[in-house]
């Protein structure tokens, strides 16, 4: 349920200052959770999940007053599903205010496990507490944090040509045949280095620091700066040090001004179909009735990617008591690939600044060569939208608005099956989404209409037919001439666009001790697709049986199978008939808390891949970790031992690790040989927590790992990483 997985994040990211707050079997339930969505996002760099999980981060220590809430904000709390949220106000209507948050176990719907889970985030007041506050009370109970990290890959990699000497704040390389290399200080040198592209310009370290300032869950003021592997730091292009900056304001309870966002925020409305900001999760998990998404609308932005962002302001304004709008406008540079126009401007094919247009935007954030420095901020993004809501205690609805207008025109490289996607310089995107709950059935969807006329939707169905039975509806309908440059919605395929599919999941938990997931997702692509010359579809199965005899054990059994087509690797007289790929993965996981302190965590997992009739592929994965987590200890200790075996990449499997607050690392275990890394936190006082993590890949068939700039030579590839973070 996404209810439980995002909370995953939340622990996360406050699990250090919170540790002694929280029970240890929640605390193992939460990384648990964690996993759960970490494996549908797959990066081999890791994922920084921390745009979501802040706007939760002051949960443990400001929990939510059920007599004084909205179903909003419950639902911000990713605690609980939506009927078990109506169930909660119908008790309350019914009953009046709740006395003690024991009441709650009165409440059909709500199991005993979910209230254990909850019960720290929660509160019961006589009265709310005063929104308003002065400045001065601001400033005295607000809380500061300031993070600074450094990682480093620990084996030099083909990029980095010249010893760096271990100085992260400026090195000086060399070029292949050994001379130093200039700084590129203007653009006539980084016109004369872009086509020989091949060192990085800066250091091997990866540095990052934060500061913010929050107060309740009304006010948040922050400060981020990063700087990625390879790129320069106060020289060169950087001479004003960090690659990446970012900042924000936001402010929640201005009377009817509900929230104001200046600098850097998120925007997410509907069920992403108009618009959606920010980082979004894959909607299927072993977590079954993970497929509503409860939009934020607006929040306040630290994270450090540099595209899933908006920069500018909006407002959300309560016009009446059952009316609110919400108002955005954003404007900020994407990283781009640079192309010419069809015509040249003059005989000699040279191109002016308004003639060049852009071939496809560049996500990775990487500034390192001179070529990715070409790309940097190659495209203007201007955005306008907004937002109006009608609410009532169990129903509403809202329509959503953006226009996207880009400085330069999107000519994308035309191919038969992304001839529909979207080209140009404007799009406007626009729909109406819904949320009606009565009891024990949330009924939710969202419909949308791009520029050129086409057309998307979807809707669903959440219910809960009984205490120990819950079923999860959800049907999509996605033309393939939708464009929707900031949709991101329930889907098999990347985008919201050309699929059609129905999504049924199954939730039973016969007693305390057993649950029983499953789901069946039947989807069909209309149109041709990357890799698939012809119309296509399949399937995906899950079912997953956990067994949790106390509070110390938990066992589960995964089996997932998923079938899809496409382009046969045989092709003959230049037509690819379509194949089948199915892929299948068993897993079982074993979870025991020796102690109050000690807790370990075993799994074994095997997939199997097979493309048409081609032999099948194989891989296996086998770890255990240990967690050492004192409550009351200055030390807490991590660590993982893993064996790895894959035929190819095909067979990879992708496992979460523990890693250090604000960094989340969901890597692809492929290849053969072992994977090992542990995590020490210090905390010498209050409010001061330092952190350092070693990990390290051996492989046993590889003498080079990775490719291009990224290669090393050998066998092993290791790193390390130091934080710390000081809050008052």
């Amino acid at each position: 349920m996404r209810s439980l997985l995002l909370l995953s994040m939340v622990l996360g990211a406050v699990a250090a200052q919170a540790q002694r707050q929280v029970a240890p079997e929640l605390r193992d339930l939460i990384e648990q959770r964690i996993e759960a969505i970490a494996e549908q996002l797959g990066d081999d760099s890791g994922v920084d999940l921390t745009a979501i999980s802040e706007q939760l981060t002051d949960r443990l220590s400001s929990p939510i007053d059920l007599n004084h809430t909205t179903p909003e904000e419950l639902a911000s709390l990713y605690l609980l599903e939506d009927p078990q949220i109506a169930a909660i106000f119908d008790h309350r209507q019914r009953f009046g205010p709740f006395l003690s948050l024991y009441e709650l176990q009165t409440i059909d719907g709500l199991d005993l496990r979910t209230l254990e889970l909850v019960r720290p985030f929660l509160t019961v007041r006589e009265r709310p507490l005063d929104s308003r506050a002065s400045l001065k009370e601001i400033l005295k109970n607000g809380r500061h944090e300031w993070t600074t990290r450094t990682q480093i890959n620990i084996e030099q990699r083909k990029g980095f040509l010249g010893a760096p000497g271990g100085d992260p704040f400026g090195v000086a390389y060399t070029d292949p045949d050994g001379d130093a290399l200039p700084d590129i200080d203007d653009a006539q040198v980084l016109d004369s280095l872009r086509d020989n592209s091949k060192v990085y310009l800066g250091s091997p370290w990866k540095i990052y620091s934060r500061y913010r300032f929050r107060y309740r869950q009304n006010v948040s003021f922050g400060i981020t700066a990063e700087k990625d592997e390879g790129e320069e730091f106060f020289r060169g292009t950087q001479k004003q040090g960090f690659d990446f900056h970012s900042a924000h304001l936001f402010v929640r309870g201005l009377g009817r001004v509900k929230a104001v966002a200046l600098g850097d925020f998120q925007a997410q409305f509907g069920q992403g179909l108009v618009f959606w900001s920010g980082l979004a999760f894959s909607n299927k998990s072993a977590y079954t009735l993970n497929i509503k998404r409860n939009a934020q609308g607006l929040s306040p932005y630290a994270s450090v990617n540099e595209n899933l962002f908006l920069r500018g302001g909006g407002a959300t304004i309560e016009l009446t008591e059952h009316w609110d709008a919400t108002v955005f406008a954003s404007s900020k540079g994407l990283d781009a690939n640079i192309s010419a126009a069809p015509q040249p401007s003059d005989t000699n094919g040279v191109f002016t600044d308004a003639e060049l247009a852009i071939s496809s935007f560049q996500e990775d954030g990487f500034h390192r060569t001179p070529n990715e420095l070409l790309k940097k901020d190659a495209v203007r993004e201007n955005i306008q939208g907004g937002h109006l809501r009608y609410r009532r205690a169990r129903w509403s609805i809202g329509a959503t608005a953006a226009h996207v207008a880009y400085d330069r025109t999107l000519t994308r490289n035309l191919k038969p099956y992304n001839q529909f996607e979207f080209q140009g310089r404007e799009n406007t995107t626009m729909g109406v989404d819904w949320n009606v709950a009565s009891r024990n059935i949330t009924w939710f969807g969202e419909g949308a209409r791009s520029a050129n006329g086409g057309l998307a939707a979807l809707t669903g169905l959440l219910v809960a037919l009984d205490k120990r039975l819950s079923l999860s509806l959800l049907y999509r309908d996605y033309q393939r001439d939708f464009q929707g440059t900031h949709s991101v919605a329930f889907a098999e395929g990347t985008n919201p666009w050309n699929e059609r599919g129905l999504f049924t999941g199954l939730e039973i938990r016969p007693d305390r001790k057993w649950t029983i997931n499953a789901y069946m997702d039947q989807f069909r692509f209309p149109w041709l697709r990357y890799q698939t010359d012809a119309t296509s579809q399949g399937h995906d199965l899950l079912g997953q049986i956990t067994w949790t005899p106390d509070k110390r054990t938990q066992l589960y059994f995964r089996a997932r199978r998923q079938q899809r087509q496409r382009n046969t690797a045989l092709g003959d007289n230049g037509i690819d008939a379509l194949v089948d790929l199915e892929q299948t993965n068993f897993r079982f996981n074993a979870s025991y808390r020796v102690s109050e302190s000690v807790t370990l965590r075993s799994r074994m997992e095997r997939v199997e891949f097979q493309r048409g009739d081609q032999p099948q592929e194989n891989g296996f994965l086998l770890y255990q970790d240990l967690m050492y987590r004192p409550l009351m200890s200055e030390w807490e200790l991590t660590g993982r031992v893993a064996l790895f075996s894959s035929d190819t990449y095909n067979a990879r499997i992708y496992a979460y690790e523990n890693d250090i607050i604000g960094v989340f690392s969901i890597p692809p275990y492929y290849g053969r040989g072992m994977r090992y890394y542990a995590m020490v936190r210090y905390t010498p006082l209050r409010g001061l927590d330092l952190w350092v993590r070693y990990g390290a890949w051996l492989f046993n068939d590889q003498q080079a790992i990775g490719s291009g700039l990224q290669e090393i030579s050998g066998d092993r590839r290791s790193d390390l990483k130091v934080q710390v973070r000081l809050q008052f």
